[in-house]
């Protein structure tokens, strides 16, 4: 059962809305990948059939395959061939990303997009090595939650560059938390804003949780209305967050991180993480980054 949104204020609503009404709408081939892939009878042929008829969005999946991260032995050169090296949930996870990559991208400017994107990569490899870690069943859908999580943020920096740039900065010289500067400079909350695009975009449980709950999940009560896997992948890519937080110098992070240290530990505690393993989680990860980094080839 997916969990409730937080409720936002009448002004937070309308602030929403416009932001949504403000940004283009996800390529239906990242739509019609996910009703056939989520249906019964789904087959290679016809999630191939769907992907030749967007030959850009199959030329980035083919680049995403035939990369390092996958490591398929001799490369493929058709999608259809793609399809049993990474399955269809793979698949589908890889095309919502190039999609949402496509759709939120933007040139830098007052805002710097690409280290926006840079920081949700890192958690995203953190992420999948956490969930490694944790012998979690799906690291893959993990690692897209990561990428994913902070989408909202990027939302608005191509909507309203200027008053998240101004965020940032009260963020660095007043010591608030986003939300308080979000508040502040009139934004809509990133999260709320993350969580109205996924269900928009009708994405599954799996990453719209993560993007709704990364900084409620250290609530009890969220906690306890979530489902254990949806549980789980949340606490994953907030420990995954946290983790960059820490590293964020060696990682290059430039500051993108949000992670609170004293909710991240608690958070790796009930995960039954201790310091130790989360620093050879991290250093795993930081070797691990140079194989994501074909994600932000894709912005290009």
């Amino acid at each position: 059962m997916q969990p409730e949104t937080p409720k936002p204020s009448s002004g937070e609503t309308d602030r929403i809305s416009k932001a949504l009404d403000s940004l283009p709408t996800l390529p239906i081939v990242a739509l019609r990948i996910g009703e056939v892939v989520h249906s019964k009878n789904v087959s290679v042929n016809q999630v191939a059939e769907i992907l030749r008829s967007d030959p850009a969005t199959s030329a980035k999946l083919l680049r995403l395959v035939n990369s390092p991260y996958f490591g398929i032995p001799g490369g493929v050169a058709d999608v259809a061939r793609a399809i049993p090296f990474v399955g269809f949930n793979t698949l589908y996870q890889l095309v919502l990303s190039i999609s949402v990559l496509d759709t939120l991208k933007g040139k830098d400017g007052i805002v710097d997009v690409r280290s926006m994107w840079m920081h949700s990569l890192i958690v995203a490899t953190g992420a999948r090595e956490l969930a490694t870690e944790l012998r979690f069943s799906d690291p893959g859908v993990c690692f897209t939650a990561g990428l994913l999580h902070d989408m909202g943020k990027i939302a608005l920096a191509k909507v309203d560059p200027e008053s998240l740039a101004a965020a940032f900065e009260s963020m660095k010289t007043q010591g608030i938390s986003l939300h308080e500067a979000e508040k502040r400079h009139g934004l809509a909350p990133h999260d709320l804003i993350g969580s109205r695009l996924a269900r928009q975009w009708k994405f599954p449980a799996t990453l719209s949780t993560p993007i709704e709950q990364h900084h409620g999940i250290h609530q009890q009560a969220v906690r306890d209305r979530l489902a254990p896997n949806l549980r789980t992948i949340t606490e994953i890519v907030t420990a995954a967050d946290q983790l960059s937080s820490i590293a964020a110098k060696s990682f290059g992070d430039n500051g993108m991180a949000e992670g609170d240290e004293t909710d991240g530990n608690a958070l790796f505690a009930r995960n039954g993480l201790s310091a130790a393993t989360r620093d050879q989680i991290a250093s795993r990860a930081r070797r691990e980054l140079e194989r994501s980094k074909v994600f932000l080839s894709l912005l290009d």
